[in-house]
């Protein structure tokens, strides 16, 4: 069990570095752009680039902040309950997010692979959208196991480690 948590935390940082990465290529396919339109030449795509580039952004790096507990938790109605119901409440959430999670990559496979045998490319460069579609679903699977993780650590009492 230790390796698959170690192993959904490796993943996790890796698929944070590839979120990075493309986002700093996005930043400096950017500003060329905007440099260049100003010339009258701007970079052909660059839209193309720029909202897949997000979507992988996005996607990618969710699981990390997960991991890092970098979302905004809401506390008025827990931090009144006893240190049992809190627990309770923690335990019931993830699992109502992992089964969300879950369901969100579930459709993304199934989207992917209508897009796939529909053949739907981008206009410029002729990228099919079907990888993107995979790629969101191996994110939000990571997801669900992000918060598996968590909710193994709630369940063994390890919140701080």
């Amino acid at each position: 069990m230790k390796r698959f948590m170690a192993g959904i935390v490796n993943i996790d940082r890796s698929l944070y570095v590839v979120a990075g990465s493309v986002l700093a290529f996005m930043i400096v396919l950017t500003f060329f752009d905007v440099i260049l339109r100003n010339f009258g030449h701007p970079i052909t795509g660059s839209m193309e680039f720029i909202q897949y580039g997000g979507s992988i952004v996005f996607g990618f790096s969710i699981p990390y902040g997960t991991l890092l507990g970098a979302q905004v938790v809401v506390d008025i109605v827990t931090e009144k309950l006893s240190p049992g119901k809190k627990r309770t409440v923690e335990i019931v959430t993830r699992c109502v997010g992992i089964l969300l999670f879950l369901f969100v990559a579930y459709n993304f496979v199934i989207y992917g692979f209508e897009v796939r045998r529909s053949g739907e490319r981008t206009a410029s460069f002729k990228i099919p959208y079907y990888p993107f579609a995979f790629a969101l679903s191996l994110s939000f699977l990571l997801q669900s196991f992000t918060i598996f993780r968590d909710l193994i650590r709630t369940v063994k009492g390890a919140d701080d480690e």
